[in-house]
């Protein structure tokens, strides 16, 4: 695409306002990162939240001398996730009891994979599978995000720092829209073709209420590109090497937030969130305790695909297949007496009793006690549904 800007004549590619960034954009990027009181405020607040709210210039100080020093020397993608790779140890070992990971060995490591993934998480959900892949001598992903997440200027450079990509969601008009998905689709593809794998959700948002289920939408997108391909249908599947991802948290962070929110849809229609939310989001699920953690990878998608609910539907056993039970899908279960969670229970109460302790329902009663009265309902089938959705996909 060719531009006139004050009679100067630029190139710009077809991909620059949604691509990652490349390496020699590193630099400046960071620099400007640094430069940015936003960003300075919002990472002073994330390291030291006590202090920060006592001592905020000396801190705010102090953060941006240490965070100066610990990029000076970056200048490119991959020593920057390198550096981002001490930060997610860390926080894996401080927020979790144990992450585990299952199915990297069936990948090649020259290949370009199409990661479908159920999400319950703003950031964690890719990072994860960032930190599977990378510690197995893996490329990391190119993560698909929303444009509706990156409301301020430091979260869309970080975004794109770890090779994140924008999906514009918040297109207007259907013309717009159009040119929204296919300039999406296109880049996938390209990515793909050009060896690099890429994350992407199921479905547009978190499964705030615990139902993972794909969207065949998302796979009309993710072809709209390939209306020329040159063969049939299920052979343009399986060129795109999709492969179903499961990540299952024993608790997750955000659950209070979630129920609030299904709260207030439920009863009155509507959730205006507040400006902040989705960032606080983040932090939570990045930084709070999680419990047990399991990331399954799936078999790749390979034929007889003809649709893309054909396609949304394996995508989906395989997903559901491989999630990982914890005690506090069983334990919520036990303790929702509405229809159809009452029923599932007596029909399995001998075997599923026997998935959790007395102590482990002890704890799990104080954090549901943590959460208010009147979000509680929501709060308990956030948990239960993983067993709801399995049995009604048997």
């Amino acid at each position: 695409m060719w531009l006139l800007d004050s009679g100067v004549v630029k190139i710009v590619a077809e991909f620059d306002d949604i691509r990652p960034f490349k390496d020699e954009e590193v630099k400046a990027v960071l620099l400007r990162m640094l430069a940015d009181e936003d960003f300075i405020d919002f990472i002073s607040s994330y390291r030291a939240p006590i202090l920060y709210k006592i001592f905020r210039r000396l801190v705010k100080q102090r953060v941006r001398t240490v965070l100066s020093r610990e990029t000076r020397h970056i200048d490119s993608i991959d020593k920057f996730q390198r550096l981002v790779a001490d930060y997610v140890t860390r926080l894996i070992n401080q927020s979790t009891t144990s992450f585990e990971y299952q199915g990297v060995d069936r990948l090649e490591k020259q290949k370009g994979y199409l990661f479908v993934s159920n999400h319950r998480d703003i950031a964690t959900d890719s990072m994860l599978v960032d930190y599977a892949l990378h510690f197995s001598g893996y490329e990391t992903v190119r993560i698909a995000i929303g444009d509706n997440l990156l409301q301020r200027p430091f979260a869309t450079d970080l975004m794109r720092l770890n090779k994140g990509f924008i999906i514009k969601r918040s297109a207007e008009g259907a013309k717009n829209i159009y040119a929204a998905l296919l300039q999406s689709s296109r880049y996938i593809i390209q990515s793909l073709n050009e060896g690099h794998s890429v994350w992407i959700a199921q479905r547009e948002g978190r499964a705030k209420d615990g139902m993972d289920s794909t969207d065949p939408a998302l796979i009309k997108m993710l072809t709209l590109s390939q209306r020329k391909y040159p063969g049939s249908y299920a052979e343009l599947i399986a060129s795109m090497n999709i492969v179903p991802v499961s990540i299952a948290y024993e608790y997750d962070p955000c659950d209070m937030l979630k129920a609030k929110e299904l709260y207030h849809l439920e009863k009155y229609g509507t959730y205006t969130k507040p400006s902040e939310e989705d960032l606080l989001s983040l932090v939570k699920g990045l930084r709070e305790f999680k419990g047990r953690v399991k990331l399954r990878i799936g078999e790749p998608l390979n034929s007889g695909f003809l649709s893309p609910e054909d396609v949304a539907t394996e995508l989906d056993h395989q997903i559901l297949g491989n999630y990982e039970l914890y005690p506090s899908n069983y334990m919520a279960l036990s303790l929702t007496d509405e229809q159809p969670y009452a029923d599932v229970w007596r029909a399995h109460k001998e075997d599923y009793v026997n998935r959790f302790t007395g102590a482990e329902l002890k704890s799990f009663n104080e954090r549901l006690t943590q959460c208010p009265e009147k979000h509680q309902p929501y709060f308990l089938r956030m948990y239960a549904n993983p067993l709801i959705n399995l049995e009604s996909n048997r």
